[in-house]
């Protein structure tokens, strides 16, 4: 039987640096932890054309669950690129700059792609382009 690394192409190569072991195992956690969610396309019931409060409460039921299915799929491949990160080692190194990522900001967002002074510099510039950050306390 695959397991989900092993569907999603993600394998522990035994090169992950001793000091990034506990944040890779973290990282492999929450891949695991979103890849269990249901991210099937929500079913349509069939409400009556006669009553539009249902027929309007399903839609936006469908709607919002559509957005939660999105979510969980970008925050799933910003953790798989953080574990690819750190197979490679460039997993503390802002992808703007190349300068450290602070490690307080990894503790509070593992799979961060820039430090914080260059997620603020692309989001002032309208281009912030981080996943919405999952409760890790779930």
């Amino acid at each position: 039987m695959a397991t989900a690394a092993d569907i999603l192409g993600v394998h522990r190569n035994g090169k992950i640096p001793a000091r990034w072991s506990k944040h890779y195992l973290r990282l492999c956690a929450e891949r695991d932890r979103l890849s269990a969610r249901d991210c099937c396309a929500p079913g349509t019931s069939p409400s009556k054309l006669d009553d539009l409060t249902d027929a309007a409460s399903d839609e936006s039921e469908a709607n919002l669950s559509l957005v939660a299915v999105s979510a969980t799929k970008d925050a799933i491949f910003e953790v798989l690129a953080a574990i690819r990160r750190i197979e490679c080692g460039t997993l503390w190194i802002c992808e703007l700059t190349g300068k450290p990522i602070q490690a307080d900001r990894l503790k509070v967002i593992p799979w961060a792609r820039y430090s914080l002074q260059s997620q603020s510099e692309l989001e002032k510039a309208g281009r912030c382009e981080s996943a919405a950050c999952p409760n890790w306390d779930r």
